[in-house]
């Protein structure tokens, strides 16, 4: 069976990986698969919220490579590093806004198939997103107390996500992080089973493409 990895490359590609080739694969299944697809949400009517249904699943990913290790079981904790990480000079509460955006974004989108009463898309805000609390008896902000609502604006959390990922892929090309480039071939060497043997298939082409 002709059995390719990504839009551009065959099985073949991984049989005697170099560092190169991983980094290739890598990023020709988030380019085709997940950004590609996002940006063509965003160019439809309507389409924000998918988008960032989509999107939602680079960050706990992000942070899974970075640090090397699989997010299983620790969903939450990664994707608030990872959109911390991603963001990181975004606001002042970047990770009360992760949280936020785990909860009511990722959760409230992937769990429940809906937007949560928290949460509001506009492209006219001015940053990725932006949270708002509470105010006090004095008339000031409560940034304490839980966010209030969270108002995203899908095309700058795409532009943002994005660059971030531009330049993470540019850092392991670079190889100028050993440390980065270390977990990340880690992460692909567990995600795709390299070295193990040939992926199996657990039938027959004929019984696939209807030959039988």
């Amino acid at each position: 069976m002709d059995v390719w990895l990504s839009p551009n490359f065959r099985h073949d590609k991984l049989e005697a990986p170099t560092f190169a080739d991983l980094v290739d694969v890598f990023e020709d299944l988030w380019l085709h698969h997940i950004f590609n697809p996002v940006a063509a949400l965003l160019e439809m009517p309507h389409g924000d919220i998918a988008a960032m249904l989509v999107l939602s699943s680079y960050y706990e990913a992000i942070e899974s490579f970075c640090r090397g290790t699989s997010s299983k079981r620790h969903s939450q904790e990664f994707f608030v590093a990872g959109f911390c990480r991603v963001f990181k000079a975004d606001h002042p509460d970047i990770a009360k806004a992760a949280a936020a955006v785990y909860e009511h974004v990722r959760c409230g989108l992937s769990h429940e198939g809906m937007i949560t009463y928290k949460v509001q898309y506009s492209r006219a805000a001015r940053r990725a997103f932006l949270l708002t609390y509470p105010k006090r008896t004095d008339g000031s902000l409560n940034t304490e107390a839980e966010v209030t609502s969270i108002v995203i604006n899908p095309l700058r959390t795409f532009q943002g996500t994005n660059t971030h990922f531009s330049s993470y892929v540019s850092s392991l090309r670079q190889h100028t992080d050993a440390a980065l480039c270390e977990a990340f071939e880690a992460s692909v060497k567990r995600l795709w089973a390299l070295g193990q043997g040939n992926l199996i298939i657990g039938a027959t082409e004929a019984s696939i493409f209807g030959g039988f």
